[in-house]
């Protein structure tokens, strides 16, 4: 396949590896917030609803620990 050299790449998020996530529930006011291009580990992500920003911290059991920034 030819590369497009229109593509810009810089929209793209980086991929980081390990796990993400496509929606989080936040610590504060419990919504529930859909994230299209996902998140993971060491992610800044932003409640919807109440406006609060979190750092996304993936736990040993694999879950996400949201700590406010």
């Amino acid at each position: 396949m030819p590369l497009d050299q229109y593509e810009d790449d810089d929209d793209k998020p980086a991929d980081k590896g390990g796990p993400r996530a496509k929606e989080f529930n936040c610590p504060e006011c419990s919504a529930s917030n859909p994230y299209d291009d996902g998140f993971g580990d060491g992610d800044e992500v932003r409640c919807y609803y109440c406006g609060l920003e979190f750092k996304a911290e993936l736990r040993d059991d694999g879950k996400f620990k949201f700590r406010e920034v």
